[in-house]
């Protein structure tokens, strides 16, 4: 292959990579100020200054969209999670899991309340959006499928290397956990001046060391 010819497949890659990212944004932002029902992929396209087709193009449906924009959002977490803990901490591999779900856990509620991510606050209105039983959002339910079974498998991880409690029923301790965070960031959305947000984060922490460690 000719330097040239590599050269324009990275810029076409590029260029595609930077059309997914602001479709992406623009999906979230539309869908944390009107709702998932009133998003559709012509208004995201739009929204993000490029052809109305675009979005179709990349991700094929709305399902689809919306299945990468939550990927999207929660490898954000993941990574900033990483980077809060490596200066303290190290490899992030290196923790417990029982300090690995705290810092999860903090790391989320402290995206949310800080207004850094967008499509979490997206991932949030979407989750509320699968409570009424007459509404069908696949993509979201299965990706807390995922959340909660990758929750359960870590705290399974904790217990066979000693950081967790073994008498923890591990699904019931991941509903929880999932439940706390996402209830929590809710919250502290709809409810900004209701208590300080460092405090909140840190209880979270707490609970989950008191519920899951040993006494």
């Amino acid at each position: 292959m000719s330097a040239s010819a590599s050269g324009l497949r990275r810029t076409q890659a590029e260029r595609r990579a930077a059309s997914e990212a602001a479709l992406l944004r623009a999906a979230a932002e539309l869908i944390a100020e009107v709702g998932i029902e009133r998003t559709s992929l012509r208004s995201v396209g739009e929204r993000a200054g490029i052809s109305r087709a675009m979005p179709a193009y990349h991700f094929g449906s709305k399902d689809g969209l919306i299945g990468r924009l939550i990927g999207h959002a929660y490898g954000r977490t993941y990574e900033a999670t990483a980077a809060a803990l490596r200066p303290a901490e190290g490899d992030i591999g290196q923790l417990s899991r029982l300090d690995l779900l705290r810092a999860i856990i903090e790391t989320f509620l402290e995206i949310v309340e800080s207004g850094q991510s967008i499509e979490e606050r997206a991932v949030l209105v979407m989750w509320g959006a699968t409570f009424p039983s007459g509404y069908d959002l696949p993509a979201m339910v299965q990706a807390d499928d995922l959340t909660h079974r990758a929750l359960a498998d870590t705290i399974r991880d904790g217990q066979h290397e000693g950081s967790i409690r073994r008498s923890v029923d591990a699904d019931a301790a991941a509903l929880l956990i999932m439940g706390m965070a996402r209830g929590t960031a809710a919250l502290s959305l709809s409810h900004r001046d209701a208590a300080d947000p460092k405090q909140v984060r840190e209880l979270c922490g707490q609970v989950i060391a008191t519920v899951l460690g040993d006494p």
